[in-house]
């Protein structure tokens, strides 16, 4: 018994471009998707009633600004070196 609470970051790709590339986040409890942010919307999305309330308060704050920054930050960056190592090894 207990509750399930996680979150995901998934960098979404087919090339190296900034452009072709996608930063998600969700936020799950118990297997339920109750929020996320995908840089392509550029804000978060609330799919129950806590994660709306949510996604409205954290985009009228800091928060929506930093995510914004995660796909340079971590994907960009990430996906440069995950191709590198896939072509190196195929």
């Amino acid at each position: 018994d207990g509750f399930l609470h996680f979150s995901t970051v998934t960098c979404l790709f087919n090339s190296t471009k900034a452009d072709d590339i996608a930063f998600i986040e969700s936020y799950y409890l118990n297997k339920l998707k109750i929020v996320s942010f995908d840089s392509r919307v550029g804000e978060y999305v609330g799919y129950t009633e806590y994660g709306v309330s949510n996604a409205k308060r954290w985009n009228e704050g800091p928060e929506v600004i930093q995510r914004r920054n995660e796909k340079e930050r971590y994907c960009v960056r990430n996906v440069g070196l995950d191709y590198r190592t896939g072509l190196a090894k195929s």
